[in-house]
């Protein structure tokens, strides 16, 4: 029995080296790769400890407040003296910031920052400006613009054009806001001046007094120069009739309805 002859596959050195430099440079390229994320790890390491509080953390050599309150900006001061020559991460920035806010709840906004390149801190706060102030369930309070019922005013107080009085539990009134808002500038048109604007907190339990005594159900918060012209015609019309004090009622207003009587 004949056995089978066996052949060796040679390559040809040429080919052989070719196949060496290729496996050579994927090689290298497998390691540069490595080397590149190993290094990227190293970098982002450096950077957080360089940012987050480590030997080289900001330390802010001096602050500036812009705020136009004299009593914010005295507040933030005497809490940023504190913050000299420490580290301040942006974590503190944000509780700082916070605890000028709880220290002044009549801020509608509030920021401390830091300059890296001239070495300063800076807080920022911006109070919120007020609509009216409210006697809120017996107590003093102001409306801000969003609706917010604070108990300090911040903003210069321009004179209110009739008293607000409040009873609810909630924290908030932005419908009230708006209502104010809208009706300030309008309350020349009255034929007989509002003195006062109780609420229950819902729009349609709202009630004006006049300055003769006569008392509006003012109903929701729409139609607002609408229902004033409309009641200038009502009460100019009835005051001729009985001459006193009125009872008006707005309340179903949409509905083209208005209800008047003698105030007993």
């Amino acid at each position: 029995m004949m056995r089978k002859k066996k052949y060796r596959v040679r390559v040809r050195l040429k080919v052989r080296n070719n196949l060496l430099r290729r496996g050579g440079a994927a090689a290298g390229a497998v390691l540069g790769l490595l080397f590149a994320a190993w290094l990227s790890g190293a970098a982002l390491k450096s950077a957080r400890g360089f940012f987050g509080g480590g030997i080289f953390s900001f330390r802010p050599d001096s602050f500036e407040v812009d705020c136009p309150s004299p009593e914010v900006s005295a507040s933030a001061r005497e809490l940023m003296a504190k913050a000299v020559n420490l580290p301040l991460s942006a974590k503190r920035c944000a509780e700082l910031a916070g605890e000028i806010k709880r220290l002044h709840p009549g801020l509608s906004s509030v920021s401390v920052g830091r300059n890296f390149f001239t070495g300063k801190a800076r807080v920022k706060a911006r109070p919120e400006e007020v609509v009216a102030p409210v006697l809120l369930n017996g107590a003093t309070a102001y409306l801000g613009t969003t609706g917010r019922l604070m108990p300090e005013s911040l903003y210069p107080e321009t004179p209110a054009p009739f008293a607000v009085a409040l009873r609810t539990q909630q924290q908030e009134a932005p419908a009230l806001a708006a209502f104010l808002t809208e009706i300030k500038p309008l309350c020349g048109l009255f034929f007989r001046r509002p003195a006062v604007l109780e609420c229950s907190g819902a729009p349609e339990d709202c009630r004006l007094g006049m300055e003769d005594g006569s008392s509006v159900l003012w109903g929701g918060f729409e139609f607002t120069r609408l229902k004033i012209l409309r009641l200038n015609e009502v009460m100019a019309d009835a005051a001729r009739k009985t001459g006193g004090p009125l009872r008006v009622d707005l309340r179903y207003f949409r509905e083209g309805k208005i209800f008047v009587s003698a105030l007993k």
